[in-house]
């Protein structure tokens, strides 16, 4: 396996510079499901040619036939005769910024609407018919819009989506994308993995509070699993995390002109995100372009079997690849 196609040309001629040998050391190619847009980095010798990048080239980068790349150029950094180059997809163009009002819609449409207005060319893959409440959106990216959307959207459907690059055109996706029957694990692919457990961001107990300007007093809704007062939301979850991890609250304003019931609602919403230990695994693996984020694969690791993680498929929430004589990835994993 090696490189089959690299090259840098610019927008707005027909210049087009051939890449290949002139790499030094890995080319690293990142996606993420964390709304953050899929990049290439990479290091080119200077030749006497005439070339040098241009921030807005356009980069394509094919791994042994196999299209995996198609961005522009956003960084570059020349040293010692050599180009530093950062180049991103088209998911970075969802960064810029907007103020649009929606009107009662669905994801899909949102996502049409950004797209378009980013002036990428997009499809919808997987699509959504729930029904997302009007909203003003002000001063926000693309991003931030698409990402209230796919939340709202998972929390009425219990299905999550996300956006990816498919080589030149965006796409809006329901995870998994493509699961997969490779098995990951002891005596397949994985070379070492990390495996981490936190509750360093978790809370137990959570506060929405209102200020009354009327009288300048306040307000409080409770979701807590300590007690089962009239203001109080409990769930037998929440009281055994209260008895194993100690009492660990978080305090919220609550939105804008919510009565009484809507600041337990919220309180309560909130306490099943917060209610929870952050779980990490991270591996690192022989390296197969279908090991993107997205994508879900088989994990057999005996030493996580033996503390609770069996065999199952898990979601790849990130994934970095390194193209050299040596592929390889680091993949995080969703469990």
């Amino acid at each position: 396996m090696a490189i089959t196609t690299f090259t840098i040309g610019r927008r707005t001629t027909s210049d087009v510079w051939d890449v290949r040998e002139l790499v030094a050391g890995d080319v690293v190619w990142t996606t993420d499901l964390n709304y953050s847009a899929g990049s290439l980095e990479f290091d080119v010798i200077e030749v006497d040619e005439g070339f040098t990048p241009h921030n807005g080239d356009i980069v394509k980068f094919y791994w042994d036939n196999v299209q995996l790349f198609y961005g522009f150029v956003f960084d570059f950094k020349y040293t010692n005769e050599k180009f530093s180059v950062i180049a991103y997809d088209k998911l970075r163009y969802l960064k810029n910024q907007d103020s649009l009002v929606w009107p009662v819609s669905t994801l899909s449409q949102r996502f049409n609407k950004v797209a378009t207005m980013a002036s990428i060319s997009h499809r919808v893959v997987n699509g959504s018919n729930h029904k997302l409440a009007a909203e003003v959106a002000d001063g926000k990216s693309y991003f931030d819009m698409l990402q209230s959307a796919i939340e709202i959207t998972e929390q009425a459907t219990g299905s999550l989506y996300f956006v990816m690059a498919n080589y030149d055109k965006v796409e809006l996706r329901k995870a998994p994308y493509k699961a997969l029957t490779l098995v990951v694990g002891d005596k397949s692919l994985m070379t070492k993995f990390d495996y981490e457990r936190s509750i360093e961001d978790a809370a137990n107990v959570v506060r929405i509070v209102r200020s009354d300007d009327t009288t300048g007093g306040e307000k409080t809704a409770t979701a807590s699993s300590a007690t089962t007062t009239k203001l109080t939301i409990a769930t037998s979850g929440s009281k055994h995390s209260i008895d194993n991890w100690g009492r660990l609250q978080y305090v919220e304003q609550a939105k804008d002109k919510s009565n009484f019931a809507q600041m337990k609602t919220q309180a309560e919403q909130l306490l099943k995100v917060k209610n929870k230990q952050t779980t990490t695994l991270k591996l690192t693996v022989i390296g197969d372009p279908s090991l993107v984020a997205g994508n879900a694969v088989y994990l057999r690791v005996q030493s996580l079997k033996d503390i609770g993680l069996g065999t199952k498929s898990l979601l790849i929430t990130k994934a970095t690849h390194h193209f050299n004589a040596d592929y390889t990835a680091e993949i995080e994993m969703k469990v």
